[in-house]
């Protein structure tokens, strides 16, 4: 049987090395401070409370809870990845809206009557 907080901290590592290979230098954020309620996950310049999930039967609606109530009012993204699949990244409609670079391009094309131009771009 497999170790939960062992593959947890796997996972978080895992991630933080995603993070930091795409730009983003990340550390778990258990390796500084370790209290119940802190983010998984620190990422240099990213202000997002970041909740990584490793496990084969995801719980979306329990993952959610979790990452709004520990997060307190800060935006939150819970990433999971099961076996043999990519990290997906789960979050709010808003923040998804707030946070996607592609998103505010085309909302900025449709606000000058470039609709088509954004769309044939993406």
């Amino acid at each position: 049987m497999v170790n939960s907080r062992r593959k947890g901290a796997t996972a978080e590592l895992e991630l933080a090395r995603v993070f930091t290979d795409a730009g983003v230098p990340s550390r778990r954020s258990v390796q500084y401070c370790g209290r119940a309620g802190d983010a998984d996950l620190t990422c240099d310049g990213l202000d997002l409370h970041i909740e990584v999930k490793r496990v084969e039967k995801f719980r979306l609606a329990e993952a959610i809870a979790q990452a709004s109530r520990d997060a307190n009012g800060k935006p939150w993204v819970v990433v999971h990845r099961g076996s043999r699949m990519p990290w997906l990244v789960i979050q709010t409609f808003d923040q998804w809206a707030a946070d996607s670079v592609r998103f505010r391009e085309a909302k900025a094309a449709n606000a000058k009557g470039d609709g088509d131009a954004a769309e044939a771009a993406g």
